[in-house]
């Protein structure tokens, strides 16, 4: 396969007693990526600090752009969202294929003229699964569910244009999305490990409650589909375009 460069588009960083041993948002994700077979040789990484004003500068500097998690919602009135949303909207005008995780799903979505918002149903957290119900034309698994790692109270509750429901639940819609072989997002965290999510949630236990905080603790038991959903996210990176 060619070397491929992924930029990282952090739009966090973690919290202090996390710093150590997980550094940050995009290290997580090099991790993750990393250790998949015979991926290590095939990605290069840029880093892009976007709560610093960090944004690639033209869009060809990466071949592929991957927007992280944060604890910050789209709707939020922070100073670096707007220029967010303004990149994501003429990367996407420019052919940059994009993808998104979490927030990085939602910031997508709304950028290109979906909506995104906190969710009535309340928080999603722990392993949930969803039913596939789109398949992008490159992508050749035949699976009808998949698991992953979810937090997060926001929610996709309306699709871009274009875009097609790869995912979802009768909790979260629209757990996925894609549109043809330019965007790829999900909402659930296949980067994060079981010992990551209970060190991060513990402190929200007030936040979520006891009763949803537990169950989503005990569905860590579960197998996810991470590993698979990785492959997927590199086969999107490496096609030719």
């Amino acid at each position: 396969m060619t070397m491929k460069y992924l930029g990282l588009l952090e739009t966090d960083d973690l919290y202090s007693d996390l710093l150590e041993d997980y550094k940050s948002y995009g290290t997580m994700f090099r991790h993750f990526f990393n250790r998949l077979p015979s991926s290590s040789h095939e990605l290069q990484y840029r880093h892009y600090r976007v709560k610093q004003g960090e944004l690639p500068q033209t869009f060809d500097e990466c071949d592929a752009y991957l927007i992280t998690g944060s604890k910050t919602g789209v709707y939020d009135n922070e100073r670096w969202i707007e220029p967010l949303s303004k990149w994501i909207k003429a990367a996407h005008d420019k052919g940059a294929p994009l993808i998104g995780i979490c927030f990085g799903h939602q910031i997508i979505a709304h950028s290109l003229g979906g909506y995104a918002q906190k969710s009535s149903k309340g928080w999603g957290v722990g392993v949930h699964m969803t039913t596939i119900e789109h398949r992008p034309a490159w992508l050749n698994d035949q699976r009808s569910h998949m698991r992953l790692i979810y937090s997060h109270q926001d929610q996709v509750e309306q699709l871009p244009p274009k875009a097609k429901r790869l995912a979802g639940s009768r909790f979260c819609n629209n757990a996925s999305f894609f549109i043809d072989d330019r965007v790829l997002t999900f909402q659930g965290h296949p980067e994060f490990t079981a010992e990551y999510f209970v060190r991060l949630l513990e402190r929200r236990r007030a936040a979520i409650g006891d009763e949803i905080l537990d169950a989503g603790f005990s569905s860590l038991d579960q197998p996810t589909d991470a590993d698979d959903i990785g492959a997927w996210i590199l086969e999107f990176i490496q096609l030719d375009r």
